[in-house]
């Protein structure tokens, strides 16, 4: 009996250090629900931009490095110390956040016209100093009543959502516009191995969507896909990834922004930010383009990054927490093919929405523990007013689209309508499951939402990733898009049928 109890006693404790160390050594899948045991990731608030996050990273591990990037980028720049772009104010502490606008790190980031000015050449150094911005219709923007540009971080160059969309607040009230701009990573890449558009366009005809450039991806591996140098010296376009501290890697930012109505919006909620927008004006047989100053409110943001663990990039987002409630509406511009048939681009914020935005269990955790944290250390912050509502690292392919909840993730503002809700294939044919449009370790995607939507950067520009480095339309920037009403969008999304009903008018005549 004595000897029964002491093992009884013995295999007790044991069988319980044994179920606990085990339940604790399991990590979960970076697409599966948050076990128990694990250890909540530390939340750090700083100036520093995390390096990286592990390969195989949990949900919520990419949600909390994605919202450390934030915090980095939303940082007190230090330009009005030592006129230095792209750098943060050391000395800045977000608990002395009194809620008043000030400059932010991503505000003097590289703009997309600085990135690709108009004569095609990158000589100017852009680590200090004014922005410089250029636009190739240089006789017709700008030039009745000029506004100094240079006096400005913040230039709405963009009217649309890559062509597919114009959106507008409050139904048909304001509408939203946008901006584009990389880190000084970047740009200097660009600047030191393609100084020229003309040496652009040959890496990229080089590379643009052959079978030869798809196989060659194949065989990149991991590692290989961060070796800018390598590549680049082969003729092709690679962005630099993050290795330490010292080197952050390529960051691109898309920047949504709307004005606000005093009796509808509550301003102390936004980040509140004065930009340059324009509006066109017909003189004669000419349209000009002015440019105007007002506020604007900050609404959604992109921040794109390339990683040593994740080369396809790691993609965040995030809104301003009204805007929901906001009766976005969009106004499409083009058509989408479903099954081989073109409809018209709808409008999916309207009932039964084409997907139901809802953001991820886990990073609504994450959102809740930085919103706390900053209302507890500075309570006048406007960053407890924004959400993340979706991060992606590894791509995954469209049969496997379940295990992962962000594999559609579209931003409320930047990716309204149907075509980038739901995408999932190519900008011709976007919900085709078929198509192939990131390739990751040897193996090709069908990936969904933004990674998706910029793997045919990689696949069919070779621009790795990027919409800011291919020879299409804008770019280098023509003219910058007007700022319109809710009529004009409407006349300008149907100018196509307007234009033919005008011919069948004046044949009748």
């Amino acid at each position: 009996m004595t000897c029964k109890n002491q093992n009884l006693e013995f295999w007790i404790p044991f069988s319980m250090l044994f179920t606990l160390v085990f339940l604790t050594s399991c990590k979960p899948t970076n697409k599966g629900s948050a076990v128990v045991f694990k250890p909540i990731e530390e939340i750090k608030i700083s100036y520093t931009l995390p390096v990286d996050v592990p390969v195989d990273a949990t949900e919520e591990e990419l949600a909390v490095f994605a919202w450390q990037e934030f915090f980095a980028l939303n940082w007190k720049s230090s330009y009005g110390k030592d006129n230095l772009r792209t750098t943060p104010d050391t000395s800045w502490e977000y608990t002395s956040d009194t809620g008043e606008n000030f400059l932010s790190v991503w505000e003097t980031y590289i703009h997309r016209s600085e990135l690709r000015p108009a004569n095609g050449k990158r000589t100017k150094d852009l680590s200090k100093g004014q922005p410089f911005y250029t636009f190739v219709d240089s006789t017709s923007v700008n030039v009745k009543n000029p506004v100094k540009l240079e006096n400005y971080f913040n230039v709405l160059d963009e009217d649309n959502e890559i062509g597919s969309a114009y959106v507008f607040a409050h139904k048909n009230e304001f509408e939203v516009l946008y901006a584009a701009k990389t880190n000084l990573v970047e740009y200097n890449y660009l600047k030191n191995n393609f100084p020229t558009d003309k040496d652009l366009y040959k890496a990229i005809d080089k590379s643009n969507d052959t079978t030869a450039f798809r196989s060659r991806l194949r065989q990149l591996s991991q590692k290989q896909m961060c070796d800018s140098d390598e590549n680049t010296n082969n003729g092709y376009v690679c962005l630099p990834c993050s290795k330490d501290t010292s080197n952050e890697g390529a960051i691109e930012i898309k920047l949504a922004f709307r004005e606000l109505d005093p009796s509808k919006d509550i301003p102390s909620r936004y980040m509140i930010k004065e930009a340059v927008y324009f509006k066109d004006s017909v003189i004669g047989n000419k349209t000009y383009s002015n440019a105007y100053v007002k506020q604007f409110a900050l609404i959604g943001m992109h921040i794109i990054r390339k990683t040593q663990n994740h080369p396809t990039f790691v993609f965040a987002s995030w809104e301003q927490v009204d805007e929901r409630n906001n009766d976005i509406q969009t106004i499409g511009i083009d058509k989408v093919t479903v099954d081989g048939e073109k409809y018209r681009d709808v409008d999916p914020h309207r009932l039964n929405p084409a997907i139901e935005r809802v953001i991820p269990e886990t990073i609504q955790k994450v959102n809740n523990r930085v919103k706390n944290m900053i209302a507890q250390n500075s309570s006048n912050s406007k960053w407890q007013y924004y959400q993340l509502i979706g991060v992606q690292g590894t791509p995954i392919d469209y049969n496997d689209r379940t295990s992962d909840n962000n594999y559609f993730m579209a931003n409320y503002v930047i990716e309204s309508d149907l075509k980038l809700t739901n995408f999932h294939g190519s900008f011709g044919d976007p919900f085709n499951t078929k198509i192939k449009n990131t390739i990751y370790e040897g193996k090709e995607f069908n990936m969904g939402g933004c990674m998706g939507c910029h793997g045919q950067g990689q696949t069919t520009f070779g621009t790795d990733f990027s919409f800011l480095l291919d020879s299409g339309a804008g770019k280098p920037v023509i003219r910058p898009d007007p700022y319109l009403t809710f009529d004009q969008a409407l006349i300008a999304a149907q100018s196509k049928k307007i234009k033919a009903l005008i011919r069948e008018l004046d044949k009748e005549q």
